[in-house]
């Protein structure tokens, strides 16, 4: 008899916990089905969602250093970590495109590196670092010196003489993080710095790995910004630059000069020298 009360409260007891269970379970799924009808009516009061498009950033109020830069048919509009975006040229109604390392743009130009303000491409076997803004030059502020007295280049200067394009000069004005990495401070008070780790940026200079740099026009040379800050510098305002060092141990002289310099007399020369020669032949 009392064996017989015993099993009946037991399955009593297990007959309660699962009713409870079902219980709670049918709970929460009450629960969960109020909070997604809920859910349901909110979304719906909310506009259609529609893609986005790709456009380039409007420019023309963002001050004086916003200038987009063109790749072949595209514009570098930005990058945003290990991308870069793109869109056409020609207008907004082109597609933009978002391209990262080891892809190419349209017209062939090939990205090696995506940096945080800046795209290195390479074409037709040489590299090129685009930066994402390029600065617009004030022309009420930038100082041009006169051709005839900028370059003072004689005839020997003038066949050894490296010509660089304004473009390129302006954009080389903003690598100062780069020369860092490819030039080291000599120890000591004579100053200097040694190249280091050269690669396509110093392939225009024609200096290499081991070459040191001195003296920029005279001035001593005490760290990599002196690159821009004396060097560069002086070919944006339109003067040649004549750099001292050495090179594999022997002296060595590097000249620059902008690319209007290629036409000017050299010095001694008349200015009017070659019309006048012309003229006579």
């Amino acid at each position: 008899m009392k064996q017989g009360i015993s099993s009946n409260y037991r399955l009593e007891q297990v007959a309660t916990a699962l009713a409870v269970t079902v219980a709670a379970g049918l709970f929460g799924w009450a629960c969960a089905l109020l909070l997604g009808l809920w859910g349901d009516t909110q979304t719906a009061k909310l506009p259609a969602w529609r893609p986005f498009a790709l456009r380039a950033p409007t420019l023309e109020g963002a001050g004086p250093a916003a200038q987009s830069v063109t790749v072949g048919a595209m514009k570098l509009v930005g990058v945003a970590g290990d991308r870069a975006y793109f869109v056409g040229a020609s207008g907004a109604a082109t597609r933009g495109l978002s391209l990262a390392a080891g892809e190419s743009l349209p017209s062939g130009e090939k990205i090696v590196r995506v940096d945080r303000d800046a795209v290195v491409f390479a074409s037709g076997g040489t590299e090129n670092r685009v930066t994402v803004l390029v600065p617009r030059v004030d022309p009420a502020k930038k100082v041009v010196l006169p051709v005839a007295a900028a370059c003072r280049l004689t005839g020997g200067d003038r066949a050894s003489a490296i010509f660089m394009a304004e473009s390129m000069v302006r954009a080389l004005m903003s690598e100062n993080a780069t020369f860092a990495r490819m030039f080291e401070p000599l120890p000591g008070a004579a100053g200097g710095i040694r190249a280091k780790g050269t690669g396509g940026t110093t392939a225009m200079f024609a200096i290499a790995d081991g070459d040191v740099l001195m003296r920029v026009d005279g001035n001593l040379i005490r760290s990599s910004a002196a690159i821009t800050s004396e060097l560069l510098a002086r070919l944006e305002r339109g003067a040649s630059v004549v750099v001292e060092g050495e090179s594999k141990g022997a002296p060595r002289r590097w000249v620059y000069a902008p690319s209007a310099c290629a036409a000017a007399p050299q010095v001694g020369e008349p200015a009017n020298s070659k019309s006048s020669s012309k003229a006579s032949g």
